[in-house]
């Protein structure tokens, strides 16, 4: 198994564009995306892996990114205070850059490396779950190696992102499985030896 965890401080440069096949795909990212597509990049820099290599993701919570919603939520405030749709339909919307959306939905990792590293394969996100992403991996009937990853964005801007190349013989599915905690900490296991 090869296993990858990477942590990112507030305002530290994520050179994504650098780490992109098809380079285009950078104005897209924001600085999760950007540090999931550094990772995958250093986790495959010597391997080739097939286009039907099944890719499952475990998205973590963020508790921190600025992509300018403030704006949507004040735009979309009638005169009482309260949501408006019709502010939501005339300012709401646009008063945001088109390329906002990819930045807010939660897939984005996952679409973004499946597109630049061509991946066709089974693949998955799963919000938070330890457990859910151990399930998919436990349940893989592709015989070869399959991708895992996990992201998180904390309070205080820090990223973290964790992949594996692995099979299902490599991996413990078994102890995540009952354990109540975000996909990320099994990279972070995987890395420093225990939970941090």
């Amino acid at each position: 198994m090869k296993i990858v965890f990477e942590r990112y401080a507030p305002g530290e440069e994520i050179p994504a564009r650098e780490c992109l096949n098809k380079r285009k795909l950078a104005k897209y990212f924001n600085r999760e995306i950007s540090a999931c597509v550094v990772a995958v990049s250093h986790l495959l820099e010597y391997e080739e892996i097939p286009p039907q290599t099944p890719f499952y993701f475990g998205k973590g919570t963020v508790e921190f990114e600025d992509f300018g919603l403030s704006s949507v939520v004040e735009a979309c405030t009638d005169e009482t205070g309260r949501f408006s749709q019709q502010n939501f339909v005339e300012r709401g919307m646009s008063s945001l850059s088109p390329l906002t959306q990819f930045k807010v939905l939660y897939n984005m990792p996952l679409s973004f490396i499946s597109i630049d590293r061509g991946l066709i394969g089974d693949n998955s996100i799963i919000y938070g779950s330890a457990a859910g992403l151990m399930l998919l991996a436990k349940h893989c009937a592709y015989p070869g190696k399959m991708l895992l990853g996990a992201s998180k964005v904390h309070a205080d801007a820090v990223v973290e992102v964790g992949f594996a190349l692995c099979t299902r013989d490599e991996i413990d599915t078994e102890a995540f499985v009952q354990k109540d905690c975000e996909a990320i900490e099994i990279f972070r296991l995987w890395h420093y030896g225990s939970t941090q």
